[in-house]
């Protein structure tokens, strides 16, 4: 037991003898550590100090320098500028104003002006607005003139240009033309109710006047054929007859089509069945109807101006369209009739004018839209080559209690 012990106590002794030794070695782990982690220590300090540190500050100085430079070109370009330019702080605080800013608002002062003294009801958070660095554009009444303002949020500069263009020429403009194309749509629905008078004069006085004088000529010629065994040529006494009849039937289809026969009597509904039922038997068109049984909640205005639709519609698709087959169909709904006009034909491009309006090689789609447009309709055209074309007009429809008022709407001048 007691040896054992000894030989334990050596053993230790050894181990203990070894770890003095490394700890007194230089070549201890953890004097090695601790030497790198020195020199990585002093490697930093040196590449912060004489690298870093002066890269910096030439970043700072030239950042600044940029910062200068872009003000003074600022203040450059805005004094050169014949618009109104004004710049402000966070706080809203007018800093700085060009001439033609000086000139139009005179009574600012530097520094002490706010910029809701010129503009008013300002809506949004002019210091987020610069620090987001934002640009928009408000549109404002400034005294008696009106601008559209862009606004342009600088943050590394901590301000704002406000750009004043000045836009009351255009809305002046703007409105004339606006008041102009009134008064031509105004002008556009007298001429075209006049013209509807004269076609109703014009049918009138055929029938009555013109047509009963062909037909008295046909009697008095029918006299003569008496005298036809005397001597009287035959063929020439038909052949006259012939020309009467051809000129009479002319006259009543020229009546026919300035005026929409008995529509008072017969009803739109009729009157459009027979148009087609026409167009067919004379070109051999097949045809589709989607007509309501009566129109009677529609104006008398309105059915004149659905029957010429149809009837310009027919004529184009009977000259132009080369179709087989043409489609006719008016729905009445308690606000609003649409009538829809479609065809298989070789079709065509539409083309528009910036102010909505269709241009072809006639007049008569312009007429058809002025029309419509004359009732407070709307008018549409889907048409493209070899895909045939659809018209459609959609009419608001007003109160029984409103037929008695007119239908054209009038501006004062």
């Amino acid at each position: 037991m007691t040896v054992s012990f000894l030989v334990i106590l050596l053993q230790s002794k050894d181990e203990l003898s070894e770890y003095i030794d490394l700890v007194q070695s230089i070549y201890n782990p953890i004097y090695i550590s601790l030497v790198v982690f020195l020199i990585i220590l002093i490697l930093i300090y040196i590449s912060y100090k004489h690298i870093y540190n002066p890269l910096l500050k030439k970043h700072k100085k030239e950042q600044e320098q940029f910062e200068t430079n872009t003000a003074k070109l600022l203040a450059l370009f805005s004094e050169l500028d014949p618009n109104p330019i004004i710049r402000i702080d966070t706080e809203g605080r007018i800093v700085n104003l060009n001439k033609t800013a000086q000139r139009i608002f005179n009574e600012i002062m530097i520094n002490k002006s706010k910029i809701d003294s010129i503009l008013d009801s300002i809506d949004f958070d002019i210091k987020d607005a610069i620090q987001s660095g934002k640009q928009f554009i408000i549109s404002k009444k400034v005294r008696d003139r009106f601008y559209e303002i862009n606004f342009h949020g600088i943050s590394f500069l901590e301000m704002a240009q406000l750009y004043f263009w000045d836009t009351t020429l255009k809305m002046e403009y703007d409105e004339q033309m606006s008041n102009y194309q009134q008064l031509l749509k105004n002008t556009s629905a007298s001429l075209q109710k006049t013209q509807e008078e004269e076609r109703a004069r014009i049918s009138q006085e055929l029938h009555d006047s013109v047509g009963q004088n062909l037909l008295l000529v046909k009697l008095n010629i029918s006299n003569y054929k008496k005298f036809i065994p005397l001597g009287i040529d035959e063929s020439e006494y038909q052949r006259t007859i012939e020309i009467l009849n051809s000129t009479i039937t002319k006259v009543r289809e020229v009546a026919h089509n300035l005026k929409p026969p008995n529509l008072d009597e017969l009803g739109l509904v009729i009157l459009i069945k027979s148009m087609c039922r026409n167009v067919s038997k004379e070109t051999g068109l097949k045809y589709l109807l989607h007509l309501p049984e009566n129109t009677n909640g529609l104006s008398k205005d309105l059915q004149v101006c659905i029957y010429r639709i149809v009837q310009e519609s027919l004529n184009n698709i009977i000259r132009y369209s080369k179709a087989k087959e043409f489609t006719v169909s008016l729905l009445e709904e308690p606000e609003t009739a649409t009538i829809f006009i479609s065809d298989d034909g070789i079709g065509f491009k539409s083309r528009k004018l910036l102010n909505d309006k269709y241009v072809s090689d006639g007049l008569g789609i312009m007429n058809m839209q002025e029309s419509v447009e004359r009732l407070n309709g709307n008018f549409q055209i889907d048409s493209s080559l070899n895909q045939g074309t659809n018209i459609i007009a959609t009419y608001p429809i007003k109160n029984k209690k409103d037929e008695t008022k007119p239908e054209y709407k009038n501006i004062s001048s």
